[in-house]
């Protein structure tokens, strides 16, 4: 009885397997055989299939560009951390020799301006690392779009061929074609909407960011900080 279960087992496994066989590659050959007015629906999705490969390199050439702010945001911090070190040593050594309530004033108001600074920073940082959250959702929905892409420009030689009654449109299955398309397009859609809604945190942050320096600003000494912009808005064109 063991060995009969085992048996039937191995056959479901089979046949399971069997059932998930990569889709058929549809025969491009046929193309050869379509007029130019016939090609333009292919040529149009073959332009927008480029333009998704665009993206896609613009979207990974953010994202590293975001990982490399939030080094030098950490990297600001420290400097920050070090300031605010020396300032509490020199009021320490002040106090030690009785200087002036003038003295005094000028390095109580430097040390709560670089307080504010470092509160700024922090904030900066959760900006900077929700911004790579952002640039890694972006970077993934270009992923999807230019697979999306791919699947439309492979629905345009299908019915481009049909239309010609080219044989080579009988190697694949239309209705597998349209199911891939489907399901690239709604996986597109998800990715969308998570980079809407990373996009609303990042701004959020970032606003909370700017309050926060504006207000560091006017009590800290002057400092060489990386300009980060806001978060905008990608062109993702269909």
């Amino acid at each position: 009885m063991r060995r009969l279960m085992i048996i039937v087992g191995s056959a479901l496994v089979a046949a399971a397997c069997s059932s998930q066989k990569p889709a058929a590659k549809l025969d491009d050959s046929g193309l050869a055989k379509l007029n130019e007015s016939q090609m333009e629906p292919v040529d149009e999705a073959r332009i927008d299939e480029g333009r998704a490969r665009d993206d896609l390199a613009r979207a990974q050439a953010n994202e590293a560009d975001a990982k490399a702010r939030l080094e030098v945001g950490k990297t600001e911090r420290t400097v920050a951390d070090a300031e605010l070190k020396r300032a509490l040593a020199e009021r320490d050594l002040l106090k030690k020799q009785y200087a002036s309530k003038e003295q005094m004033a000028d390095v109580e108001q430097e040390i709560a301006g670089i307080q504010d600074r470092i509160k700024a920073s922090d904030l900066k940082l959760q900006y900077l690392n929700q911004l790579i959250s952002l640039a890694d959702s972006e970077r993934k929905m270009a992923e999807a779009h230019v697979s999306t892409s791919r699947m439309l420009t492979e629905q345009s030689k299908y019915r481009a061929m049909k239309s010609a009654n080219a044989p080579q449109a009988g190697s694949v299955n239309p209705g597998e074609i349209d199911q891939r398309v489907a399901q690239a397009q709604a996986q597109e859609a998800g990715l969308l909407k998570e980079v809407a809604q990373r996009r609303t945190a990042a701004t959020e942050l970032y606003n909370r960011w700017q309050e926060a320096d504006t207000r560091a600003r006017t009590l800290a000494r002057p400092s060489t900080q990386l300009t980060v912009p806001p978060p905008t808005a990608e062109q993702n064109p269909r």
